[in-house]
């Protein structure tokens, strides 16, 4: 039977990178869908930002079944994504479980969770395998679901804006390697088609990348946005180590042995969404 566009959809995260970029995309499609937002804090500027903008605010945490339930349970479909960075492993593999088990439980028609590129091939970085955890409880629920495993996100350069437009693009990258990357936006763009026509993408998983780069070809687009010399510094797995940790040192061993496998080509061949390049990227953002 075939599965109908969903009329609402439930954005997690609605105040953040992805969740945001989902909400845009929602917002902006031909169908109309009732977009709710689901925040911890629903009087924080961003969300009275999304409020005005017709998105219906939910007050919920992932923490706590219990706050979720009335909210899932009055929408169609769910959009999912959970924070490494704030939850750290174990929590961030609950608050997973939990929206996971309370979309089972309200017999939602369709759920796309955001995961990460790589996740189901064993990496051994905390926040790949912390996302699989999760993977695997919506296929053992049997959820009605899609997987989106999103790269490296070209928003991370905004972190080193101020040494690249000194100069100076510095990542534990080896030489030759070439790393696939993303524009979050483009997420929000490929789920949206998803929630469109859910019966293309049901029980599929998609890794996303837009562009690929090596140290080298990355540094040489900044030098032509910036109109300035950039030169690729090769950090050491051990250098970065120091300054970031274990767990960066970890992934950046990971890009250099083995690293991401989306299919870009297929990607832009099969899919309504125009995936940017970087150096698009950094002129839409204004590194000019």
């Amino acid at each position: 039977m075939p599965r109908d566009t969903p009329t609402s959809v439930l954005v997690v995260g609605a105040t953040g990178t992805q969740g945001g970029a989902v909400v845009d995309h929602l917002l902006d499609a031909d169908e109309a869908f009732d977009v709710h937002g689901l925040t911890r804090n629903p009087d924080s500027d961003d969300a009275r930002n999304l409020a005005d903008r017709g998105v219906t605010v939910e007050e919920g945490d992932l923490k706590d079944k219990s706050s979720l339930r009335p909210i899932v349970e009055d929408v169609d479909a769910v959009f999912g994504v959970t924070n490494f960075w704030e939850a750290g492993y174990d929590d961030e593999v609950q608050e997973g479980k939990n929206l996971a088990d309370v979309v089972a439980d309200a017999d939602v028609e369709y759920f796309v969770f955001s995961s990460v590129g790589g996740a189901e091939r064993d990496t051994g970085i905390s926040h790949f395998d912390s996302k699989y955890e999760i993977e695997k409880r919506i296929r053992d629920l049997d959820l009605p679901a899609t997987i989106v495993r999103p790269v490296f996100f070209m928003q991370n350069f905004e972190g080193m804006r101020e040494d690249i437009e000194n100069g100076t693009l510095a990542m534990a990258l080896a030489e030759g390697v070439s790393l696939q990357m993303i524009d979050a936006d483009d997420i929000g763009a490929f789920v949206a088609q998803a929630f469109t026509n859910p019966d293309a993408y049901l029980g599929e998983a998609f890794e996303l990348a837009g562009d690929e780069h090596t140290l080298e070809s990355a540094a040489d687009i900044f030098a032509d946005v910036l109109e300035r010399d950039v030169e690729a510094d090769h950090l050491s797995i051990e250098s970065l180590r120091e300054q970031m940790g274990e767990e960066y040192a970890v992934m950046f061993e990971w890009f250099n042995d083995h690293g991401y496998e989306a299919d870009i080509d297929t990607l832009r061949r099969n899919h309504d969404v125009d995936f940017t390049q970087l150096e698009a990227y950094l002129r839409e953002h204004d590194w000019e």
